[in-house]
């Protein structure tokens, strides 16, 4: 036995018992199910609207109570910097406090290219190990070639080999009004 819950249509609310399932055979039930529908996504359209009120409520709040705490955080980030930087020269990596440690972390090396063009150009004449070459498969060609008993035929006539054909599924849609 279904227990139909109706909380945010429009026309009725009330809890009904069915015996049966629901079918949409005619026009008359598609309407009335489309319009129960419509209701549902509208009461969530509202409650998506509470939501994103509330969220930026609560962002403006947080970054007007953290303002001056970001400052003051960033002043005292400031004035220790200096000083881990310091203790990193004696060989002390980590300051380790009665309220934190300071940690200090060497980043790697990174090599940057300018003109990436032209270096590419240089690279192609003097040392072409420097130059990447990705393959892929160009599926706008793909889809282009001709399917023939369910398998595709590539350009000289052969069935291409790990390849099939997906027929698409029917899609449907609800526009609300």
């Amino acid at each position: 036995m279904d227990f139909i819950i109706s909380e945010v249509d429009e026309f009725d609310n009330t809890e009904e018992e069915r015996d049966e399932r629901f079918v949409v055979d005619n026009d008359e039930k598609a309407n009335w199910a489309m319009r129960r529908l419509r209701s549902i996504r509208k009461k969530q359209d509202e409650n998506k609207a509470i939501y994103d009120s509330e969220i930026s409520r609560l962002q403006n709040w947080l970054e007007k109570v953290n303002t001056d705490l970001n400052r003051n955080a960033e002043y005292f980030e400031a004035i220790l910097r200096p000083y881990a930087l310091q203790e990193r020269l004696n060989d002390r990596k980590s300051i380790v406090l009665p309220h934190g440690t300071i940690k200090t972390v060497q980043g790697r090396q990174k090599v940057e290219v300018g003109d990436e063009k032209e270096f590419i150009a240089w690279a192609k004449v003097n040392d072409s190990a420097l130059i990447r070459v990705k393959e892929e498969i160009d599926k706008k060609a793909l889809n282009a070639l001709k399917v023939q008993d369910g398998m595709v035929i590539s350009t000289q006539g052969e069935i291409l080999p790990n390849v099939s054909i997906v027929e698409p599924e029917v899609s449907v849609s609800f526009v609300i009004e």
